[in-house]
């Protein structure tokens, strides 16, 4: 499975430039049909209405498929700094539990201690290769948010410059924060809905039905339109 690439600016981000070509597609789109002498109120207001329809379909798409590249990438940067006891799958259940205790001894000794001590778990780990001590103090500083040890270990294990940068990021992003959030506000907010999205849903039950008839509500949810 292929590495999940970095977030790149929005101004070279492909969703965020869909976001904004949806925009610039129904505005040029839109103009004709309303200035078209030829065509009906009816048909036009169907036909910006069915616009309209697209281009909050293909910025929500857009949006979407950013979140899920983001998740991705979280999630592809977060393994790479090993949490948790780390037990292989198809370990055999003595050996699991004994995995287990070592890395409960393991977490208890992290936890006993302050950032000072944690990291020189963490260095004799290193040396010893002792892969118990390393996840206990690595779990810890992960669930505490410890960044000094994370980022002294990421900056010798992980090959990924900014690697912490690039996390606090990319989470800032997905709670709705962080630097670029007034772009996604610009680029994902959906243009004004246009006259015609709310006249076409209440006309186009009644063939016989224009924009700007007044209705008469016979039942809820119902309108009858009557010319004469």
């Amino acid at each position: 499975m292929p590495i999940p690439a970095p977030m790149t600016h929005p101004n070279e981000d492909a969703d965020h430039l869909a976001a904004r070509a949806s925009k610039e597609t129904f505005v040029a789109k839109a103009g004709p049909i309303r200035s078209n002498p030829d065509a009906s109120a009816r048909f036009k207001a169907q036909q910006v209405s069915n616009l309209y329809d697209t281009h909050l379909r293909e910025i929500a798409e857009a949006y979407e498929r950013l979140t899920e590249r983001r998740r991705e990438r979280l999630t592809h940067l977060e393994g790479l700094v090993p949490v948790g006891p780390g037990i292989p799958e198809g370990t055999s259940p003595a050996d699991k539990a004994t995995l287990m205790q070592a890395f409960r001894t393991a977490w208890n000794q992290a936890q006993e201690t302050d950032t000072a001590g944690r990291a020189r778990l963490l260095a004799e780990a290193e040396r010893f290769d002792d892969d118990a001590i390393r996840r206990a103090v690595l779990t810890f500083a992960v669930d505490h948010s410890e960044e000094p040890i994370l980022r002294g270990w990421t900056e010798q294990h992980v090959d990924q410059e900014g690697y912490l940068d690039e996390v606090r990021q990319l989470r800032e992003a997905i709670a709705g924060r962080g630097p670029y959030r007034g772009f996604e506000r610009q680029d994902f907010t959906p243009l004004p809905k246009p006259q015609e999205a709310y006249d076409w849903p209440l006309i186009k039950d009644d063939p016989n039905a224009q924009p700007g008839d007044r209705g008469v509500q016979v039942r809820p949810g119902v309108i009858e339109f009557r010319r004469g």
